[in-house]
């Protein structure tokens, strides 16, 4: 972290950000760079991200250029051949068939770890304006219309700001502070109203020569090198290389479809993240090609992630002067590669919303609404398609009967999340602004 702010605060307005995650730093960087007055509240002792892989689409990148952040980035991202996405393949076959292959059309996608990526934003924030150990107990909402929002922390200190922005993550403490009349039954803290996809992901990182030895010399160094996704009923399998290919990171999927087409609810009272023995785990994949298999030996230590969704969307992610972002607002399963690029591109929005020159103090609930407009409806759609695709990838969606049509599927099924124009998204933001503050 840098050592002392360097922007020279132009707004009348202060911002409180709660989390550090990849979204709370990406949007206090963007924000303190236009000048607007903010800080960051941490509940953990310092910045640190959990998990593994992550993949950055070809909108995110686009954000992160837009918000200065696109160098820091370069320094550990692994940018694929040709710009590939994934390959699609057909887990059980003995060759693991081909069914086709899916690319970036106008830029490239990237991998990165995510516990990288926090660190090449760190070293853009200055220290000051960020504060550890802060576990949000309570918010309040002001009195009057020009009142502040206030914070009270678990150690008992409090802080006031003009907005709060909770980017703390799908377990949100701040999404409580949404109205249910206007955001719907979700706009509830912590996990309690979270619906299980019915999905566990088992998560593992592999060091490149074991993962050749296991496989074999030649489809070993293709699979390290190349972006797999390996298919099968009810489960599925992805690689993809980080750490400049000397890693393979693999997540294998299995899915609870025993009230199938409705979710089968999450077992009262068990933990999200659990150890699991190695034999129990393979044996979710027992059916694979044995190349497969000896991928997934690999992972000495298995641990199952379960994975939840803000279901139903949230309708709206603000209320009066606090307001949500990133998994906070629009939390789901990471099967389309674009949840970290979600956060990223509602960074960007509200960094420019804020910095605004016509956004003031005075107007800023009444500015507040274009978020609403503008980033509900794009966020709510990615968060929605990325569940449908986890069902796709296991043939209970999309040419469920017929391998070579969801092939055909998966080539331009994310298009819409790429494709999206950001600079057009800005200016339909300032067009809202001219015609009403």
């Amino acid at each position: 972290m840098t050592s002392s702010t360097e922007a020279h605060p132009t707004k009348d307005l202060s911002v409180a950000i709660v989390g550090g995650g990849i979204g709370g730093l990406t949007l206090a960087i963007g924000l303190h760079d236009r000048g607007v007055p903010v800080r960051i509240f941490e509940g953990a002792s310092k910045f640190a991200e959990i998990g593994a892989g992550i993949s950055i689409n070809t909108a995110a990148i686009e954000a992160l250029k837009r918000l200065g952040l696109f160098e820091n980035f370069l320094e550990f991202a692994d940018f694929p051949s040709r710009n590939l996405f994934f390959q699609w393949r057909l887990a059980e076959s003995p060759e693991q068939t081909l069914l086709s292959e899916t690319l970036c059309k106008k830029y490239g996608a990237a991998s990165i770890h995510r516990a990288e990526l926090l660190d090449s934003f760190i070293k853009k924030i200055p220290s000051d304006i960020c504060s550890f150990g802060k576990r949000l107990k309570s918010l309040e909402q002001p009195s009057s219309a020009d009142g502040k929002v206030k914070l009270t922390f678990e150690d008992g200190t409090t802080h006031e700001a003009d907005l709060v922005i909770g980017c703390d993550g799908i377990h949100s403490r701040v999404r409580g502070a949404l109205d249910p009349s206007t955001a719907g039954p979700s706009a509830v803290a912590g996990s309690d109203s979270l619906v299980w996809s019915g999905t566990w992901a088992y998560r593992g990182l592999i060091p490149r020569e074991r993962f050749v030895e296991a496989v074999g010399k030649e489809k070993g160094d293709f699979y390290a090198d190349t972006a797999q996704m390996l298919l099968a009923k009810d489960s599925h399998v992805l690689i993809f290389p980080i750490h400049g290919g000397k890693t393979v990171n693999l997540v294998a999927f299995k899915t609870d479809r025993s009230r199938w087409p409705e979710r089968t609810p999450f077992p009262k009272g068990e933990p999200w993240i659990q150890e699991t023995s190695k034999q129990d785990f393979l044996k979710d994949f027992d059916t694979y090609s044995p190349e497969v298999v000896r991928m997934l030996e690999c992972i000495d230590k298995p641990s199952k992630w379960a994975l939840h969704q803000v279901v139903p969307s949230l309708t709206s992610y603000i209320n009066n002067r606090v307001i949500v972002t990133g998994d906070a607002a629009h939390g789901g399963v990471p099967h389309q590669g674009a949840m970290a690029g979600q956060a990223i591109e509602d960074a960007l929005f509200l960094s420019n919303l804020l910095a605004h020159p016509k956004v003031n103090n005075a107007n800023l609930t009444k500015a507040l609404e274009v978020y609403d407009k503008i980033r509900v409806p794009r966020a709510n759609k990615v968060v929605e398609t990325s569940l449908e695709a986890g069902d796709t990838y296991e043939f209970r969606g999309v040419a469920a009967d017929d391998p070579q049509k969801l092939g055909q599927h998966l080539v331009e099924r994310f298009d819409h999340i790429w494709d999206y124009d950001l600079d057009a998204e800005k200016e339909q933001m300032n067009q809202w602004i001219r015609e009403n503050l």
